[in-house]
């Protein structure tokens, strides 16, 4: 029997690894599936008698295992639907029964699946490329909590988004602390788009306004509403006044006129005079033949022009005979003239004649007496005599010079050399002969024809008056000077009238233009002409305030709030409905609630400005604009469906063109103690089994369970190269078996030849 066990063992071996085989096709046949998991083969051997004496031959049986819970290679899709499993789990999947075209039944039996290549089909569902729907749980997209009673097919059938209606503006961004107070050409409004209950948009603007350092309007404008949250008119008491008066009539300068007045006789040759004029000086030297007085006065005045910088502060002219004029270039600006030189001093012209024999002639300068004795051979000669004596006299020398006329050889010239000097004394004559004193030059002077008149400013009151504090923001005080208006504009901060006089003449002089400079007390303001001499006119008024309502921003004033806010009022508000938070410490939330009716009936909006005294919201630091770094709101309009895609935690999010996201179902995962027993069926699916185990169904990751990747498919387990090497260990094992069959037969073939 051992001949014929061993060829029944034989051709078991055979119909294993024809099993075998079959496997191993079966999943080279599958290793590009999604989702496949291959068949493994295990062999089994048949036991019939074996003990320690005997062992007779059973077989071998292959049966198959199934590789269910073995992970197949994750690989990333384009897909927003595709989904992978990585771990422990199976997607719960149906399939349809029947199909109409405006329902789908599926069957009761639950089926299992790890091939995740699921599309929205044609009726919203999500199917595989097998057939299989995919099951989800139902979420609440509220609350987000998924009803995990039910398992059913996932319908997207949520093709439209409702519309959500604003109930929260949130502004983020920094106000200019650099923006000027109470402009005339406001900040450009900060706009949002706001939705109503059907998800028509309407524009809601935030109007920020400087009303003094570290205060702020707003006003919030919603433009289609019939509801207004900021409203009214703030109007203080009309008992304002603005008067102005003059205080100091104006004084125009007047420029100075000296009148220099030179020797008749004029310049001596040689002789020089000099003039000096602040800080510039000029010589005129007559020439051989000497100058009259009229060519003197020409020459200085030519000399005085030619001088850079004396022609910079006078000017010569009008010369009339031995004078001339020097007139100051700026009215209103003094100046000096200083004469010197040895030709501007007195002079006298002698007249002489010839001296005969015995005859003499004498001239008597400053107790000094000069004789010349005859005879001289005429008049000229004795003029000669004189002029060579009195230059050689060493008390009259240093003090005086003689020289000849030239216009008159019968005379000479005594000039006194001191810078316009004049005689002692003398001259006095006597002698035989006596000379004659013919002229006397006085020496050269300078008189104020017309005295320097300096400008002096003019000077008006500005007088102010009314009442001011917080009531009367708005009321507006204006002057005009000449032309040119300027107004100041109350911000309600004011504690006084000083306090506001303070505060326009500030203005005023910020504005240099206007041509006046402004200092405060006690309520007036002296407005003073910034040019002296020149004069202006100026006139006021003042007008009741009538500013419309606003909500007041207050930002902080020490170091540790600076730039942020620490109070928001509403009392400026009178006929708005916005309101604002109540309590106002550090780290409370600035939310400034206000009501709207597009038609549709009160919504209320919630305006969320950040904290108090926190950076986080609206800040006021440097800047010349507003500097908005975030606003936006929680509204929406009516969406479509653009996109389906389900996160890595199963949750299915529908993706609207609206910009809004939305769950409604959430993929759970089932897992079985013993994957390897569920039962296989068509296109990748699996259902359960006594062996495998009852089914749990959880959310992913949780209790043991994998994880989901969305967009990512689970490819086939399947190991090439694995099953290669198994085919060629099959094959060789079959030929082996095949071999016992033969030999078997030839064995037998002997022992049927014994009887013949």
């Amino acid at each position: 029997m051992s001949i014929l066990g061993a060829m029944f063992t034989a051709v078991s071996g055979v119909n294993a690894q024809s099993r075998s085989l079959g496997h191993i096709s079966d999943n080279i046949a599958n290793s590009q599936t999604t989702g496949y998991k291959r068949v493994e083969t295990r062999f089994e051997t048949l036991i019939t008698v074996s003990n320690q004496n005997l062992h007779s031959p059973g077989g071998v049986i292959a049966s198959p295992f199934f590789a269910n819970a073995v992970q197949g290679n994750i690989t990333q899709t384009q897909n927003n639907t595709n989904l992978a499993v990585t771990g422990n789990g199976f997607f719960v999947v149906s399939r349809a029964s029947n199909q109409t075209a405006t329902d789908t039944t599926f069957d009761a039996l639950r089926y299992y699946t790890r091939a995740g290549d699921f599309e929205v089909n044609r009726d919203g569902y999500l199917v595989n490329n097998g057939g299989y729907y995919l099951n989800g749980w139902e979420v609440d997209p509220e609350t987000g909590i998924p009803n995990t009673s039910v398992v059913s097919p996932i319908q997207i059938s949520q093709v439209i988004d409702e519309p959500t209606p604003t109930e929260e503006i949130e502004f983020v961004g920094n106000l200019p602390a650099n923006a000027p107070v109470n402009p005339t050409t406001p900040l450009p409004p900060t706009s949002v788009q706001v939705f109503d209950a059907l998800g028509n948009p309407h524009n809601v603007s935030l109007v920020w306004t400087k009303r003094a350092d570290n205060l702020w309007m707003l006003d919030i404008q919603a433009d289609d509403s019939t509801l207004d949250p900021v409203s009214g008119t703030i109007s203080g008491v009309n008992d304002q006044s603005a008067i102005t008066a003059p205080l100091q009539p104006n004084v125009a300068p007047v420029a100075q006129v000296d009148t220099v007045t030179l020797p008749a006789g004029g310049v001596a040759p040689g002789r020089t005079i000099s003039i000096t004029i602040g800080a510039n000086s000029i010589s005129v030297t007559a020439p051989s033949t000497g100058y009259t007085a009229t060519q003197a006065a020409s020459a200085i005045v030519a000399a005085i022009n030619g001088n850079a910088g004396m022609s910079s502060l006078v000017t010569g002219s009008n010369v009339v005979g031995n004078t001339f004029q020097v007139v100051a270039d700026q009215a209103g600006t003094p100046f000096t003239i200083n004469i010197g030189g040895n030709g501007s001093g007195e002079m006298e012209a002698i007249e002489v004649g010839a001296l005969a024999l015995g005859q003499d002639a004498t001239v008597t300068i400053d107790g000094v007496t000069i004789t010349i004795n005859g005879p001289t051979a005429n008049a000229n000669a004795t003029a000669t005599a004189f002029i060579n004596a009195i230059n050689a006299d060493a008390t009259l020398a240093p003090l005086y010079t003689a020289v000849q006329d030239p216009n008159n050889l019968d005379t000479f010239l005594v000039q006194a050399d001191a810078p316009s000097g004049v005689f002692a004394s003398g001259p006095t004559f006597g002698g035989a002969v006596a000379p004659t004193s013919v002229g006397s030059n006085a020496a050269t002077s300078s008189a104020n024809a017309t005295a320097n008149v300096a400008p002096v400013a003019q000077t008006d009151t500005l007088t102010l008056g009314g009442t001011v504090g917080p009531g009367e923001i708005g009321d507006t005080y204006t002057v005009t000077i000449g032309t040119q208006s300027i107004s100041y504009v109350a911000d309600g901060t004011e504690t006084s009238l000083s306090d506001l006089a303070n505060r326009f003449a500030a203005q005023i002089n910020a504005n240099p233009g206007l041509g006046v400079s402004a200092t405060a007390a006690a309520g007036v303001i002296s407005l003073t002409a910034i040019n002296a001499g020149v004069p202006f006119t100026s006139s006021a008024t003042a007008t009741n305030g009538t500013v419309p309502g606003f909500i007041d921003v207050q930002f902080g004033q020490t170091p540790a709030t600076a730039g942020t806010v620490v109070a928001i009022s509403n009392q400026f508000n009178p006929s708005g409905n916005a309101s604002v938070p109540v309590l106002q410490t550090a780290g409370q939330d600035i939310n400034v609630q206000f009501t709207v009716d597009y038609g549709l009936g009160a919504q209320v909006i919630d305006l969320n400005l950040g904290q108090f005294q926190t950076t986080d919201g609206i800040t006021q630091f440097a800047g010349d604009n507003i500097d908005v770094s975030r606003l936006t709101q929680d509204g929406v309009p009516q969406g479509l469906l653009n996109d389906v895609r389900i996160r890595d935690n199963g949750d299915v999010e529908l993706q609207y063109d609206n910009g809004r996201s939305r769950i409604y179902f959430r993929v759970p995962l089932a897992q079985f103690n013993d994957p390897s027993a569920l039962q296989r069926e068509v296109a990748q699916g699996f259902t359960e089994t006594f062996d495998s185990g009852a089914v749990r169904i959880g959310n992913a990751g949780d209790n043991g369970a994998g994880t989901m990747r969305g967009s990512a498919l689970e490819g086939s387990n399947v190991d090439i190269a694995d099953e290669f090497s198994k085919m060629i260990v099959t094959q060789r094992a079959f030929s082996a078996n095949t071999r016992v069959i033969t030999t078997a037969d030839e064995m037998l073939a002997d022992i049927i030849n014994i009887k013949r």
